[in-house]
C-alpha cells in the first residue's frame, strides 16, 4: 500500500523595509501562510503508478483508498525537533464544496519556518496522535460501508522520506498501521437481511493501546500503554442500528474496515454482533482461528466469513414495557417471555409467565381450568376456522378473536367481555391478576391488553428455542414439536425469574384462541407442545383447560 506523494516547499516572500513592518504583522495575523513553508500533496498518479496516500479510507472492493479529512495534520523531522503542521487547506476545500463534501484528494501543509536541506522525516500519526505516539483505538467506529472514514481517528500512522527535487520535495508516505476489511455474509436464513451492529476481534497479543512512534514507524516490540487484546468496531449504517447481513458477498452493503498493528497473531477469535430476523432478538456468533496470520504495515488483508448460527439469549418483558435478559434484569420486575421483539414497524409480543388463574372468571367450577366456549349449542364463534394443521400455524389473530368485535363469527361479540367465552375473559384479565400479585404495570405497558394467543403464535415458541423435531403437519396428542432438551431450556427460562417451569404445570393443556370448527379449538399440551383439536371448547369435564396469556408491545 505504497503510495506516491509530492510536497511542495513553497517560500514565502518576506518584505525586509522598515516602513511595512506593521503591516507584515497585521498580515500574519490573519494570513496562517505567511512566513510558512507549504507541503503540497500533488493529484493521483496515473496508472500504473501508485497512488497518492491520504489518512480517510475509502474501501473499494479489492483495497483501501486514502482521502484527507479535516483536522489531518503532520508531523516534520527538522534534525533538532519535531514539529507539527500548523495550518492546512482541507478546511478551506471542504467549504468550497458548499457542504456536500467530507474528504478531499489532495492537500496543503504549512509548517512555521523554512526549510533546505536534501531530505526531511515526515510522520503522520493520525487525528490523536503526537510526534512519537500513536492510539489505536480499542473501539473503533465506522458509519458506512465502504466509507472507512474513521481510521484517521482510529491510529493510522505513516512516515516518509521528502527528498529535494529542485523547488520542491517529493516523497512517498509509507503507511505503518495495518488493515482487515471484513465483508461478513450469512447462508443462514434467520439472520441474512438482518443487522450486523459490530464486530469484535480478539487476538494473543495487544491489538490496542498507544504505541511509541519513531521515524521507522510503529514500535510493536515495545508493550503499547493502555494495551487491549480486543478491538470492537460499531457499525452504525444509515439509519444507526447496523450494516445489512447480506445472504452473498458485498463489499457495498456491509464491508467493515479495523485499523490494528502490524504483526504475527497466532490465534484471532471474532464475535458478531447480528440481529435474528424471526425474533428480532439480538445475539452474537463466535468463530475462533487458530492458524497463524499475518498483518503487514500498510497492507489490507481481506477476510469474508460466512455467518452462521449464533446465541440469541432469552429475552422478558419487563413490568415498565422495557425488555432484556436476564442478566440485564436489574431491579425491573419480568412479567413475560419475549416471543418476538418490537421493530420500528411492527409491536412485540410476549407470553405470560404465569397462567390466569380461574379466580378472574366470576363464575366458579370444580376444575382447575376454563372452557373455551360455555354456550349451550357451540356455533363458529370466531370470524374464521382452521381445519387442519398446516393452516392454523399460520393463525396469528388472537389479539383480534379477544378484543374486535371483528374477530367474532356475529361481527358484534368482544370475547374479551363475555361471559360466554371464560377463556377469552380471563386472558383479557391478566393485568387484574398481576396487580393482586402486587405488579404495578408503567411506561408503554399502561393500558396494554392481554389476549387469548392464536395458535401460529404460541408456535413462535420454537423461533426462540428451536427444535430438533419438525415442524407437525398433522393434529395429534402425540406429535411433539420439542424435545427433550428444548422443553428443559423453555423450563429454565420460567424458572430461573421464579416462574413455574412449564412442562410440569396442572393442568398440562393450554387453549388457544384458534377456532378448528364449530366444536372444536385448538389446544396444545404443555411441554412437547403437541397440539389437537378432539377436546370439543364447550360444557364437558374434558375441556377445562389451562390459559397462558399474551400480550403485544
Amino acid at each position: 500500500m505504497k503510495k506516491a506523494m509530492t510536497f511542495l516547499f513553497l517560500l514565502a516572500a518576506l518584505l525586509s523595509t522598515a516602513g511595512c513592518a506593521s503591516d507584515d504583522a497585521a498580515q500574519d495575523k490573519d494570513n496562517p501562510t505567511t512566513g510558512a513553508t507549504a507541503f503540497t500533496m500533488v493529484d493521483e498518479a496515473p496508472a500504473p503508478l501508485p497512488a497518492k496516500s491520504r489518512t480517510a479510507g475509502e474501501y473499494t472492493g479489492s483495497k483501501v483508498k486514502f482521502y484527507w479529512t479535516e483536522n489531518d495534520h503532520l508531523w516534520l523531522n527538522t534534525g533538532s525537533d519535531v514539529i507539527e503542521s500548523h495550518h492546512s487547506d482541507i478546511g478551506d476545500q471542504l467549504a468550497a464544496g458548499g457542504g456536500t463534501l467530507t474528504k478531499v484528494p489532495t492537500a496543503t501543509f504549512y509548517f512555521h519556518g523554512t526549510y533546505t536541506d536534501p531530505s526531511y522525516i515526515l510522520r503522520y500519526t493520525g487525528k490523536n496522535g503526537t510526534k512519537d505516539k500513536v492510539t489505536i483505538a480499542a473501539v473503533q467506529t465506522q458509519k458506512l460501508p465502504l466509507e472507512a472514514t474513521q481510521i484517521g481517528e482510529c491510529g493510522d500512522c505513516g512516515i516518509a522520506t521528502a527528498t529535494k527535487n529542485g523547488d520542491h520535495y517529493d516523497f512517498t508516505l509509507r503507511h505503518k498501521a495495518a488493515y482487515f476489511t471484513l465483508t461478513p455474509f450469512s447462508s443462514d436464513s434467520k439472520l441474512a437481511g438482518g443487522k450486523l451492529s459490530k464486530i469484535k476481534i480478539t487476538a494473543d497479543k495487544p491489538l490496542a493501546g498507544t504505541f511509541n512512534f519513531g521515524d521507522a514507524g510503529l514500535d510493536i516490540a515495545t508493550a503499547p500503554a493502555g494495551p487491549s487484546q480486543s478491538i470492537t468496531l460499531n457499525l452504525q449504517g444509515a439509519d444507526g442500528t447496523g450494516f445489512t447481513l447480506p445472504a452473498a458477498p458485498n463489499p457495498a452493503t456491509n464491508s467493515a474496515t479495523f485499523v490494528l498493528p502490524p504483526d504475527t497473531y497466532n490465534m484471532l477469535y471474532f464475535e458478531y454482533s447480528v440481529i435474528n430476523t424471526v425474533t428480532h432478538f439480538p445475539g452474537t456468533v463466535t468463530v475462533q482461528y487458530f492458524t497463524p496470520k499475518d498483518f503487514h504495515a500498510g497492507a489490507n488483508k481481506k477476510f469474508t466469513p460466512d455467518i452462521k448460527g449464533g446465541v440469541f439469549p432469552v429475552r422478558y418483558l419487563f413490568s415498565d414495557g422495557t425488555t432484556g435478559t436476564f442478566a440485564e434484569k436489574g431491579s425491573r420486575t419480568p412479567i413475560g417471555l419475549v416471543i418476538e421483539e418490537k421493530t420500528a414497524t411492527k409491536e412485540g409480543t410476549a407470553m405470560a409467565l404465569n397462567n390466569a388463574p380461574t379466580s378472574l372468571y366470576p363464575i366458579p367450577n370444580m376444575y382447575n381450568g376454563h372452557l373455551w366456549d360455555k354456550r349451550t349449542v357451540t356455533t363458529q364463534a370466531n370470524n374464521v376456522m382452521f381445519a387442519n394443521q398446516p393452516d392454523a400455524i399460520n393463525d396469528m389473530d388472537g389479539y383480534k378473536y379477544t378484543w374486535d368485535a371483528a374477530g367474532s363469527a356475529d361481527g358484534t361479540t368482544i370475547k374479551a367481555n363475555s361471559l360466554d367465552f371464560p377463556a377469552f375473559y380471563v386472558a383479557a384479565r391478566y393485568g387484574d391478576y398481576l396487580t393482586a400479585s402486587g405488579i404495578t404495570v408503567s411506561g408503554s405497558m399502561v393500558g396494554r391488553k392481554w389476549y387469548l394467543p392464536a395458535y401460529g403464535e404460541v408456535m413462535k415458541l420454537r423461533n426462540v428455542f428451536g427444535s430438533t423435531l419438525p415442524l407437525p403437519t398433522e393434529w395429534g396428542g402425540g406429535i411433539n414439536t420439542f424435545d427433550p432438551t428444548t422443553i428443559a431450556a423453555i423450563d429454565a427460562a420460567f424458572t430461573q425469574v421464579g416462574a413455574p417451569a412449564l412442562s410440569t404445570r396442572v393442568p398440562g393443556y393450554a387453549w388457544t384462541s384458534t377456532e378448528g370448527d364449530t366444536e372444536n379449538a385448538v389446544n396444545y399440551y404443555f411441554g412437547p407442545f403437541a397440539a389437537d383439536i378432539a377436546s370439543g371448547k364447550g360444557v364437558s369435564a374434558y375441556s377445562y383447560f389451562a390459559v397462558t396469556p399474551f400480550v403485544h408491545f
